[in-house]
């Protein structure tokens, strides 16, 4: 999957040969609104069954979670760029998170500095929640990404705010029991997120000129 998207993230930057149309790179922060408490669900193993028959997750969701990192821009034409993400996310339940995913996003009609942005992307990750009292769970996962954003350019600053989806989708996830003496491997869980983050570029968002002298006709004719 990320070879595949590398392939294409390589297409323009082959095919442009004088060099990025725009660039930025700058610190990047963002957090999940949805679902109010990640994840949606945890695997069929983290949890049991209370008084009532009903299932009791003996972990902690994660709940006012927040990421830091680093977001890059390579414009390849007006209307299209390649991007990356790389950040490291902390919340309740002791969740951490490293992750990094690369884009490739489509820019509407520019107004004013403004501009409209959409696009999809992939990457890779891990997640980590504690609860003293119950375990630790930990998983590596994929990650698809759909994501939409506005900015506004200056010559040397691009300010950015967007939302995005990510569906994180387990690899290996292993739960360690408190007072287990091994790790389990399991299956299951529902990861996906809605989120907002914000981004401040520094770099160069001024567009080539275009067009330039025309050449001159050379003077000859017969002797």
């Amino acid at each position: 999957m990320l070879l595949l998207l590398w392939t294409l993230i390589t297409i323009p930057i082959a095919s442009a040969g004088s060099g990025p149309y725009m660039w930025g790179v700058g610190p990047m922060v963002n957090t999940i609104v949805l679902p109010g408490e990640h994840p949606a669900s945890f695997p069929k193993a983290t949890r049991i069954k209370d008084q009532d028959g009903n299932n009791q997750a003996l972990l902690d969701k994660t709940l006012g979670d927040v990421g830091f990192g680093v977001h890059g821009v390579l414009y390849m034409k007006k209307a299209q760029r390649i991007s990356s993400h790389a950040w490291y996310s902390t919340g309740a339940g002791q969740y951490r998170s490293p992750n990094i995913t690369f884009e490739y996003d489509f820019a509407g009609q520019a107004s004013n500095g403004v501009t409209l942005l959409g696009g999809l992307g992939a990457g890779l990750g891990a997640q980590r929640w504690t609860t003293d009292s119950a375990g630790t769970l930990k998983m590596n996962h994929y990650i698809l990404r759909g994501q939409g954003a506005v900015n506004y350019r200056t010559k040397k600053n691009c300010y950015e705010m967007g939302a995005f989806i990510n569906w994180y989708l387990p690899g290996r996830q292993l739960w360690d029991a408190a007072g287990d003496a091994e790790e389990e491997r399991v299956k299951g869980g529902f990861y996906p997120t809605l989120g907002l983050e914000g981004t401040v570029f520094f770099g160069d968002f001024r567009p080539p000129k275009t067009g330039g002298k025309k050449r001159r006709k050379k003077k000859g004719g017969r002797r």
